[in-house]
């Protein structure tokens, strides 16, 4: 019995298929829907990868630093600001 289910989604025109838990199935789809919202606005092609991720990442970065002051990372704050995200 597998602890994995097999999805199929396309990024940027590639077709990849992932495994991953069953739990974990909905918000991979959302994540590839958000990377995919983030490739269409920009306009260099050639490094479009690169620009999604660096942008996904600053912005969670700075969603990050300015709801915990502290330094110290809540990480049930991150995971409600990421599902946050992924829903949009």
């Amino acid at each position: 019995m597998s602890n994995t289910e097999t999805i199929s989604l396309r990024i940027f025109g590639r077709d990849l298929t992932i495994a991953c838990p069953p739990k974990e199935k909905n918000n991979l789809i959302k994540a590839a829907e958000l990377l995919n919202a983030e490739l269409d606005g920009i306009s260099d092609k050639n490094n479009a990868l690169i620009i999604a991720g660096l942008t996904l990442a600053n912005k969670l970065l700075i969603d990050e630093t300015s709801s915990n002051s502290s330094g110290d990372i809540n990480i049930s704050k991150l995971i409600t600001k990421i599902d946050k995200a992924l829903k949009k």
